[in-house]
């Protein structure tokens, strides 16, 4: 399993474990299991040491993520900024009790990733969060500077089939069949007969003084024989006969990938949660065309959002003009691609991953200049397919967002 999967599935289990409470507990605790994964300089012992602490400080920041899904706390913290986030973050690690389960370092990658294991004290964590609540609301200034203003335009493509195949494959293969029937019916008759007859007859006559004789007789012999014979044979015979050879040798194999375009809404959406939050402000390309003359966004999905191409320069350059037409400094453009084919190993039910790629440029001049490129992934399964693809899209919305601020925060740009 590699290192993104299995922080996916401390997530899922996260999550699952945070729906079980108990009605009659005084004190709610907060039970998940997060991973941290990090970058290693070397594989070295006093690396690895250092590396275990900065893993527990990315598990940290993952644990307060799934924590804030939490319904009767997400909606409190809807509004905090990154700062903000990160401060309620960094109180777990007092608030919350904290044990490393394992550990693992890939050496070729240099890599390592470590799962904790963190009991928190429901009412400690509610506490810290009104703690930053109450802060930012004192110290926040009585006149708002101006908000940064990013327009973004995202193509969102969805796996319609896919066909797995073997482009390196030889296969070769031979079948013979074969079936006769053999009958044969012979008769063979003979029949001899030898038959005789022969009559005898005589007649007498005599007469003596006193008498007269008359005399009569006949005689009838038969003689014969017969004898018949009668010989059949019959003879069937059947002779089946089938082979089959085949022989071939794979080298690799590869997916034939069919898309379809779907709606970018759930995307904005939580990308402009995101940005709100950050005392930003995002508009889809979408909402602004209008007033701002450039290409049919409709036009532009059904035309790329079949196919894995990217835009073409002279769509890219007309969308840039638009945006920039209407006053804004920095453009987002990027493509999301969701796909819904798979099932999850462990339940069976329906999983949807999203991988989001997304690249910045600042408008401001005539030449656009590319501020950063940034690509998440997220994944989530349930056995409401629609509910699946909602989390797994929020998933790489959320992620996206907070990597596009900070290239943003690191750029100058506030």
């Amino acid at each position: 399993m590699s290192l993104k999967n299995y922080f996916l599935a401390s997530l899922a289990l996260a999550s699952a474990g945070m729906s079980a409470s108990s009605a009659s507990a005084q004190v709610q605790s907060i039970q998940i299991v997060v991973s941290g994964e990090i970058a290693l300089e070397s594989t070295s012992s006093k690396a690895i040491i250092e590396g275990l602490e900065r893993a527990k400080g990315e598990a940290v920041k993952n644990a307060w993520r799934v924590i804030k899904m939490r319904p009767d706390i997400g909606l409190k913290v809807r509004n905090l900024n990154a700062d903000q986030n990160l401060t309620i973050a960094n109180t777990l690690r007092t608030s919350c009790q904290i044990m490393m389960i394992d550990q693992s370092v890939d050496k070729k990658l240099k890599q390592m990733s470590a799962r904790f294991r963190f009991d928190c004290n429901q009412q400690d964590v509610q506490i810290s969060i009104d703690d930053v609540i109450r802060t930012s609301m004192v110290a926040a200034p009585v006149s708002a500077k101006p908000r940064l203003k990013l327009a973004t335009f995202f193509i969102v493509r969805e796996v319609a089939g896919t066909a797995i195949y073997d482009p390196n494959i030889d296969r070769s293969s031979s079948s013979s069949a074969r079936v006769g029937i053999t009958a044969r019916d012979k008769v063979r008759g003979s029949y001899k007969s030898d038959t005789k007859e022969r009559t005898t007859e005589s007649e007498g006559y005599s007469e003596t003084p006193g008498q007269v004789n008359d005399s009569n007789s006949v005689r009838q012999q038969t003689r014969g024989s017969g004898s018949a014979l009668v010989t059949r044979s019959a003879e069937i015979s059947a002779t089946e006969s089938q082979s089959e050879q085949s022989k071939g040798r794979t080298i690799n194999k590869a997916a034939d990938f069919k898309y379809r375009s779907a709606s970018p809404e759930e995307l904005n959406a939580s990308l402009t949660d995101v940005f709100k939050n950050a005392g930003a402000k995002i508009v889809n390309y979408a909402d602004m065309v209008g007033s701002c003359p450039g290409p049919d966004p409709d036009l532009i999905a059904k035309q790329y959002g079949a196919k894995p191409d990217d835009l073409s320069t002279v769509t890219r350059t007309a969308i840039i003009n638009a945006v920039r037409s209407c006053g804004f400094t920095y453009l987002a453009i990027g493509d999301a691609l969701i796909d819904g084919t798979q099932q999850d190993s462990v339940t069976g039910s329906p999983q949807y991953s999203v991988i989001l790629r997304a690249k910045i440029w600042d408008i401001t001049e005539q030449f656009p200049e590319t501020i950063g490129s940034v690509q998440k992934d997220a994944s989530a399964s349930n056995s409401n397919p629609n509910l699946a693809r909602l989390n797994a899209v929020q998933q790489a919305a959320q992620r996206t967002g907070e990597e596009m601020l900070s290239r943003l925060s690191a750029e100058g740009v506030r």
